[in-house]
């Protein structure tokens, strides 16, 4: 068995992807799984990495380097959750923007520049000279795994506090623990996540809760379109705006918001006694204010 092998890459995009950016949306109008770069093609890369083998990237890579790296995706067959001994990523150069979007196990070196936004990892102490490790933030969530300061794993969770931007933040989450935000965060805020608590101080851009089986989120700020588009449980409490388009094909779940327009059927409602209680609790504001906030949802 080959437990390393090698590309020679000048920033390309979707390396070592688990999704193939998206495949079974485009079928392959965008990415090729079988196209090769140095005679390795996509498809070879994550096996690989399923296999908990080594690809060494020499040069930069592009955006999305191990999207859903570390995921048995139901889309391609699989059953959704981990895959246990997912393999590494080492990169000698740069990495664009989204790198790890919504990954779940595995890790990434770097020893040049990562572009933010970051997709759902953060840095941790590295076993590799000259290299800056990342794993995923979920990872180290369910599996209490240290971080680097100014992030800190503590009793409750992890406090993010680099101030770097995330997409996808605590992505399929399953632990009932929590993820503290110091600032804002991007696109695709727990999706997917079954459990737990992610608590933003400031924004949240589009697609807030997507995907969302089940939880607590907090966004003391606003977010962008599409909040809790496709959700199915949990609760997501938003500071100002929910933003348009929210609840779209919703299933189930709440969402508590002063302003947001859902797409029906979902729609706004007064809120009861106990979720004005709830409100005032989750966002640290009087229940009398509490008053002005309104449900979204079916």
């Amino acid at each position: 068995m080959i437990s390393l092998i090698e590309i020679d890459a000048s920033g390309e995009g979707c390396l070592c992807d688990f999704t193939f950016d998206f495949y079974w949306q485009h079928q392959g109008s965008r990415l090729n799984p079988d196209n090769a770069l140095s005679g390795i093609s996509f498809r070879q890369m994550v096996d690989a990495l399923k296999r908990g083998e080594t690809v060494r990237i020499k040069g930069d890579a592009g955006g999305r380097l191990g999207s859903s790296l570390g995921v048995d995706l139901v889309k391609l067959g699989g059953k959704g959750g981990p895959i246990s001994g997912t393999g590494k990523i080492v990169v000698d150069g740069n990495v664009g923007k989204r790198m790890g979007i919504s990954m779940l196990r595995g890790a990434i070196y770097v020893s040049g520049r990562v572009e933010p936004p970051l997709g759902n990892v953060v840095e941790a102490e590295t076993d590799l000279t000259g290299y800056r490790k990342y794993i995923s933030l979920t990872d180290a969530l369910e599996n209490r795994l240290p971080v680097l300061r100014p992030n800190q794993q503590d009793e409750r969770g992890i406090l993010i506090a680099d101030g770097i931007l995330r997409d996808t933040v605590s992505a399929r989450n399953t632990a009932d623990r929590e993820i503290r935000v110091k600032g804002d965060v991007g696109m695709s805020t727990g999706i997917l996540m079954r459990s737990g608590l992610i608590d933003v101080s400031g924004s949240a851009a589009s697609n807030t809760g997507v995907l969302m089986r089940g939880g607590k989120m907090v966004i003391k700020g606003r977010c962008g379109d599409f909040t809790g588009a496709e959700m199915q449980g949990g609760e997501i409490f938003v500071g100002g705006d929910a933003g348009n388009f929210a609840c779209a094909r919703m299933v189930g779940g709440s969402i508590y918001a002063k302003e947001g327009k859902p797409l029906p059927p979902a729609k706004a409602q007064m809120l009861s006694s106990t979720e004005q209680t709830a409100v005032a609790r989750a966002l640290g504001i009087s229940p009398l204010y509490a008053m002005m906030y309104r449900r979204l949802g079916l």
